[in-house]
């Protein structure tokens, strides 16, 4: 069974939303999806990364935070496509030191609010196959992301994860599955996640 909050996190293109919405079908769970497409900073950050990023993550913090706040219902488990600590990965990736002070002092406070999963489970994937990924979905707001830029994230999510202690993380290198076309790999992936014991440090390679 699904933990009673559990995070689906992962780099752009990794698929994060569509294992959310699966395993909230199959197990009735809430279901909170992240809606970037709200941000009016974003479009013009994706095509240039040095367009007004302290906009972008101060957006996404103040979206992230309320959607969060506003979206659980305990009678039954809840699955999201990320979670507020996605704020300081990002950020540390694109902010200058004086806009990271000043959003690490927003931060510092919603977070107190906000409450915890039980499970963080990150999708690791290459930043090649992040590429194909993105390509074949075709978003426009996409195109113009990097291999150098998509790498800078990835290696930030693995040193945030590391640095965690007391919590329960799992690791997923997905890169040379199709949990998304392919209904073995999905259960493959699926029993790991819904078989998770607490606070046990676990990395795979699929």
């Amino acid at each position: 069974m699904l933990q009673n909050f559990t995070v689906i996190e992962g780099n752009i293109g990794s698929g994060k939303t569509t294992l959310c919405k699966k395993l909230s079908e199959e197990f009735g769970a809430n279901l909170i999806l992240e809606e970037f497409e709200e941000n009016p900073f974003l479009s013009d950050f994706l095509e240039d990364q040095n367009i007004n990023p302290l906009g972008v993550e101060l957006q996404f913090l103040i979206d992230r935070f309320h959607q969060l706040r506003a979206s659980f219902d305990n009678s039954k488990p809840t699955i999201a496509d990320y979670f507020i600590e996605k704020s300081l990965i990002f950020s540390s990736n694109n902010l200058s030191t004086i806009e990271k002070n000043l959003f690490d002092s927003y931060y510092t406070v919603l977070f107190e609010k906000i409450t915890e999963p039980n499970l963080l489970v990150y999708l690791s994937v290459s930043s090649d196959r992040l590429l194909e990924n993105i390509k074949k979905r075709g978003r426009k707001i996409e195109e113009k992301l990097t291999y150098t830029y998509l790498e800078s994230i990835h290696n930030s999510y693995l040193n945030y994860l590391s640095n965690k202690q007391n919590e329960s993380v799992l690791i997923l290198d997905v890169t040379n599955i199709d949990f998304v076309g392919n209904t073995v790999d999905y259960e493959k992936l699926k029993d790991v996640i819904v078989n998770y014991r607490e606070k046990e440090a676990t990395q795979i390679k699929f």
